[in-house]
């Protein structure tokens, strides 16, 4: 799906440009945010293609092209939801409608601090305050304290493609973006990602070839 990919930059500094949520939002799940274009009519569209492949940025030095399980799985979840909004798929046809394109985003950030203070706990609630073992004084070692956490993020554009030419960027009808902390188990983190995906649409009610009243 050559199309597409023409967009595919333009992620590429949506990812590295998008503030990350926090990654201990209340109720565990991602963050889903949804943006339509402007003065978007969807029911003048019919079908629709998605890209075979997800695009992942973070797991290796180079951005690389995903057909795993579990990368089928979240292409899936589009376009499921694009099928029932009534559009029709048509895989490789290049007269499609509307093309969808998805990225995968996966960041680890590590922190070091370093404290010259014997009572560097102090901040960290449950810990012991600094009498309990004696107020000592003296000189300290700089102690590093060091912690990683990591976020990850599905990214989705829908596209005009009926009105494409040479050289010129692709129109962009709908995106979405949704991201959180990164749990221990991938296939988790999978599932919340497909239920994150029905949010997008359920917040995006103007996705449809039926004329809303």
């Amino acid at each position: 799906m050559k199309k597409i990919l023409l967009i595919s930059a333009a992620v590429l500094l949506l990812a590295a440009c998008h503030k990350e949520p926090y990654p201990q939002d209340s109720d565990n799940e991602y963050l889903v945010y949804t943006s339509p274009g402007k003065n978007v009519d969807f029911t003048q569209y019919q079908t629709f293609d998605i890209a075979d492949s997800l695009l992942v940025i973070g797991q290796t030095d180079k951005p690389m092209y995903s057909q795993s399980d579990n990368a089928l799985a979240l292409i899936q979840a589009y376009r499921t939801n694009m099928e029932k909004r009534g559009f029709i798929y048509t895989p490789s046809n290049p007269d499609a409608d509307l093309g969808i394109q998805l990225t995968y985003v996966i960041k680890t950030e590590r922190f070091v601090q370093y404290y010259d203070d014997p009572y560097w706990w102090l901040d960290y609630p449950g810990y012991w305050p600094s009498g309990y073992w004696g107020n000592w004084t003296g000189f300290y070692y700089p102690r590093p304290v060091t912690y990683t956490y990591t976020t990850n993020a599905l990214l989705a554009d829908i596209v005009n493609l009926t009105t494409e030419e040479d050289g010129k960027p692709l129109e962009i009808l709908w995106t979405s973006y949704i991201g959180g902390a990164a749990g221990s188990s991938v296939q988790n983190d999978v599932k919340k990602m497909q239920a994150a995906v029905d949010q997008a649409f359920v917040q995006s009610p103007y996705i449809t070839r039926t004329q809303t009243k």
